[in-house]
């Protein structure tokens, strides 16, 4: 093998980005409890809440596919403020 260089190629090419063992969402979950809980001067409880509220995001994402954040979104929340184009759940028929 001399003369010849070793290239890392990556095997799953639509892979999320992650910040270690995370995907980039949760990691931004963990570091955002982490934060806040600094800011507080409650480092240890933000950080605990912090890996807690990954862990339990992680979970959630795992088990409803990649969109379920964009469903939840949609059916839980009042979006009129996030969302003002879209039509009303209920509305089956489109004209347009």
């Amino acid at each position: 093998m001399e003369g010849q260089t070793q290239y890392l190629i990556p095997r799953r090419l639509d892979d999320m980005p992650q910040l270690f063992f995370w995907d980039a969402d949760v990691a931004v979950i963990a570091i955002a409890c982490i934060l806040l809980g600094s800011l507080f001067a409650l480092p240890i409880p933000g950080a605990v809440l912090g890996i807690l509220l990954a862990r339990a995001f992680a979970r959630l994402k795992h088990e409803g596919g990649a969109g379920m954040v964009v469903r939840f979104l949609f059916w839980y929340t009042p979006s009129d403020w996030w969302l003002p184009s879209r039509a009303p759940s209920w509305q089956r028929e489109f004209i347009g």
